[in-house]
Order: C-alpha cells, then sequence, then structure tokens
C-alpha cells in the first residue's frame, strides 16, 4: 500500500493537470541557479588544496539525488564528443547538455595537470562593493578560483553591479575562455561582472 501510494505520488507530478505544471514551473525557475552552484561547487572542489576526485560520469549534470556510487552507465562516448569539441575550441552555453560543467572540469584538471607550480599555497581573494558577499575567490599561488554563491540573491539584487576584485599583478589567462588579461602594479581592481561575462566561475592561470 506504501508503494502503491507513493508510485501516485510521482505520477501526479508528471500527470496532474494542477501538480505537474507547478512542479514543472518550480524546475524551470530553479534550474539556472542549479546549474550556477553545481558550476561554482566543481571549480571549488577541483582547485582546493588536496586531492581533487570525480565519479566517472559525472563529468557533466548528475540529477539521479543520490551521491554517485560508479554503478549508473555512463555514456562516455557522448562525454568524449562533447569534449572534441570544446578542445576544438567550442564555447557551450550553461545548458541541459552539461557540456560548460565538462569544460570546468577538463581545464581545471588539466590546468592542475599541467601547471603543478600554481597550486603549491592558498591566499583568500575578496571582493568589494555590492555583490561582495556573492563571491567565492581564492589563490593557490598563481591560479585563481573565481565562484557565485547564492545566485538567487544575486539576481535579485540585479547582478555584480560595481563589486570589483583586487587581482595580483601579471599575465593571466582565463583558462574556461582563453581570455587574456593584463594586471600591473597599481591598477584599479577588475569588475567581476567582466571576469564572469561568459560563466558563473572563472579560472585565472599566471602566465609563465
Amino acid at each position: 500500500a506504501f508503494e502503491e501510494r507513493l508510485h501516485a505520488l510521482v505520477d501526479a507530478c508528471y500527470d496532474d493537470p494542477v501538480v505537474a505544471p507547478a512542479v514543472t514551473g518550480m524546475a524551470d525557475r530553479t534550474r539556472p541557479f542549479g546549474w550556477s552552484n553545481s558550476l561554482a561547487a566543481k571549480l571549488i572542489q577541483l582547485t582546493l588544496p588536496g586531492v581533487p576526485d570525480v565519479y566517472r560520469g559525472t563529468e557533466l549534470w548528475q540529477n539521479s539525488l543520490v551521491d554517485p556510487d560508479n554503478r549508473l552507465p555512463v555514456d562516455a562516448s557522448a562525454a568524449a564528443e562533447l569534449l572534441d569539441r570544446l578542445d576544438a575550441g567550442w564555447q557551450p552555453p550553461v545548458d541541459v547538455t552539461g557540456a560548460a560543467k565538462l569544460l570546468v572540469t577538463s581545464r581545471a584538471l588539466r590546468a592542475r595537470r599541467d601547471r603543478p607550480e600554481l597550486f603549491t599555497g592558498y591566499l583568500p581573494v575578496t571582493a568589494t562593493g555590492p555583490a561582495a558577499d556573492h563571491l567565492v575567490g581564492f589563490d593557490r599561488g598563481g591560479a585563481v578560483t573565481l565562484a557565485t554563491r547564492l545566485p538567487v540573491g544575486l539576481a535579485s539584487a540585479g547582478g555584480w553591479g560595481d563589486t570589483v576584485v583586487r587581482l595580483p599583478a601579471g599575465s593571466w589567462s582565463e583558462a574556461l575562455t582563453g581570455r587574456p588579461l593584463q594586471v600591473e602594479p597599481g591598477d584599479e581592481p577588475v569588475r567581476v561582472a567582466d571576469l564572469l561575462a561568459a560563466y558563473p566561475v572563472a579560472l585565472l592561470l599566471r602566465s609563465p
């Protein structure tokens, strides 16, 4: 009897003329913010001190509502096709494909593999301005992670506005977009809206 009632509840989410639109509407409203949170959590996890781990198959969105246990089927060919497109220069939108998460995952892991000297320390990077509380930032010693937090509140407040972040002087490259950034001693802080124009996260790598 319990299982029958549970099945009926799930069925109602899809079939009931009142419940289904309400559930779909909630999902549509929250989905972009969930994607933002997922990209932020992934970049932070992959660039913090320690050894990053990635469950196979979670390079894309993972919607099972449980911790991945490596028993779910993995469409490796689809992920490989997306990765080939990324490596050819494709800048994916943040959408249902999950390609943006694959971009974050591949670029962060490659940075740690290819430029280990940039991941030897840890200093906080703080923002100033009206939306400063919505940015998580840290410098690992030449690799600077910037990630959006609390995106619903950020959107309600109108975005980043004049929020800025001060970066160490040097030549930088943003790993997700390839965009170069030159910071001279004494330069004004950089607008967060410019750094996060393409994605809700950024990984800045100091040029050799």
